[in-house]
């Protein structure tokens, strides 16, 4: 759980910024609308605002468990951070960030097929959930895996929990409505 908080937290924080519509001004797709044979590069739905909340809320929840780890050996042993590695909060928006690039081939592969941003084709719709919620998660892990020492089967573990956590905040954000 320790190592799957922070990007939960800001996977929550991006929800709770798309619902109130927050920071509109950066709700602009990161594509800028431009097309690559004839369809659309990314989409509307990869937004800049989404670059911007999940390193960001990353990076502070990522410093705020290192300095909570200071005081805390019980902590500090749950997940330390390799030898060399950068300061927590530049892990953060690292972790963030590979959330975010993760998903960018599945959505320029989507656009490709004329499956529009969020739906998914009538065929294989299991595949394309499936792929849908485990592209950013397998960027998490390549990032985790890279930055935290830990065994292979706490990198594992953190993997399946984040794969349900996404599911759920996937969930949690087709119930809420969305900003303008």
């Amino acid at each position: 759980m320790w190592l799957t908080a922070p990007i939960l937290i800001a996977g929550l924080a991006h929800v709770a910024v798309i619902t109130l519509d927050l920071v509109p001004q950066l709700a602009q797709p990161i594509d800028a609308g431009r097309r690559w044979r004839g369809r659309p590069l990314l989409g509307r739905n990869k937004t800049w605002r989404g670059f911007v909340v999940m390193p960001a809320a990353s990076a502070i929840t990522i410093a705020t468990q290192q300095r909570l780890a200071a005081r805390s050996p019980r902590l500090a042993a749950i997940a330390p951070l390799v030898r060399g590695a950068p300061a927590p909060w530049i892990v953060g928006a690292i972790c963030g960030a590979a959330y975010v690039v993760a998903e960018l081939p599945n959505s320029f592969v989507k656009r490709r097929l004329g499956i529009a941003p969020g739906t998914s084709a009538p065929r294989a719709r299991t595949v394309q959930y499936i792929v849908d919620q485990l592209d950013s998660v397998v960027g998490c892990a390549i990032a985790i895996r890279m930055l935290y020492r830990i065994e292979n089967v706490d990198a594992a573990a953190s993997a399946l929990l984040g794969a349900a956590s996404h599911v759920a905040v996937e969930r949690l954000m087709r119930m809420l409505p969305r900003g303008s």
